[in-house]
């Protein structure tokens, strides 16, 4: 398959689309939600929580490297992941969480994709905290 790398038991190579998270200075930052990108075998960051997640970015790149359209990065797509918590409202062990605009995770409600459930927290969580999800991709609509 075009732009796909190394294939491991619980993470896979994706090349990351060239204008990912609209080309933005930061690049591709680790511990965010990626989905696929229109381009065949690449991924994009994940911005709304009525799309369903591919995994979680594992590395930082680069904007420069990004924009070149070679890169091939580590993303989990099963397991448990360390993912930035964006709106630490109302989450505690056992909740199940989705994509937010900047590809952390809040609170899943009615009308979003889960990407899984909050089996790890350190003390008292609040926003822009990591937390450790256990990753269930595809699951349905809440």
């Amino acid at each position: 398959m075009a732009g796909s790398g190394a294939n491991f038991v619980l993470d896979k190579g994706f090349l990351l689309l060239s204008t990912y998270n609209s080309s933005a200075a930061a690049g591709a930052l680790s511990k965010r939600l990626v989905k696929f990108s229109g381009t065949a075998g690449a991924v994009d960051l994940n911005v709304a929580s009525t799309t369903r997640s591919l995994g979680v970015l594992m590395e930082n790149v680069d904007q420069v490297k990004i924009a070149q359209g070679k890169v091939i990065a580590d993303v989990r797509l099963q397991g448990i992941a360390t993912i930035n918590c964006t709106t630490a409202a109302s989450i505690v062990l056992g909740s199940m969480v989705a994509s937010t605009s900047v590809g952390g995770v809040i609170l899943a409600a009615s009308t979003f994709f889960p990407i899984g459930i909050v089996v790890g927290i350190t003390g008292t969580i609040a926003d822009g905290n990591d937390i450790q999800v256990m990753l269930t991709p595809g699951l349905p609509v809440l």
